[in-house]
């Protein structure tokens, strides 16, 4: 397939994606009272759904890739195993304590024990990630400054 099929392909798929997003929203402005809950169900089920093929695609395409360069491989190798040390440091950083309300009492569902520690690991790696992209871009920044 050339790149003008596979353009207008994607062209056509992208106008039926549209369509019915706009024809789901459209019965979400038109809802009144308690059909707005019934109203939003689809729409919120759709875009699950294209989140989750768009994840498939992604990964299909990520694992073809790695296919077409090997090379590439041990680069990414190391980027998991930076990835992991991460993870690594978010757990043994993360708390397993219970999650308290203002006035001391514990919330409901956030009981000391192994989810408060996952959560608080999740928390915390986002955290480290965040803070690794803005040193990565502040150093592009202060580089290019440079130049």
């Amino acid at each position: 397939m050339n790149n003008s099929k596979i353009s207008k392909i994607l062209a056509i798929i992208i106008l039926v994606i549209a369509a019915i997003a706009a024809v789901l929203y459209g019965r979400v402005l038109v809802a009144e009272g308690d059909d707005v809950y019934s109203s939003v169900s689809p729409i919120v089920e759709f875009s699950a759904w294209l989140l989750y093929v768009s994840l498939a695609i992604t990964a299909v395409f990520a694992v073809v890739n790695i296919f077409k360069n090997p090379e590439d491989l041990k680069k990414i190798g190391i980027n998991v195993v930076v990835l992991g040390a991460i993870y690594a440091v978010a757990y043994f950083t993360a708390s397993d304590a219970a999650v308290l309300d203002v006035q001391g009492q514990i919330l409901e569902g956030g009981e000391a024990g192994a989810t408060s520690k996952l959560i608080s690991t999740i928390i915390n790696y986002s955290v480290y990630l965040g803070v690794i992209a803005l040193a990565a871009v502040g150093l592009g920044a202060v580089k290019t400054a440079i130049k």
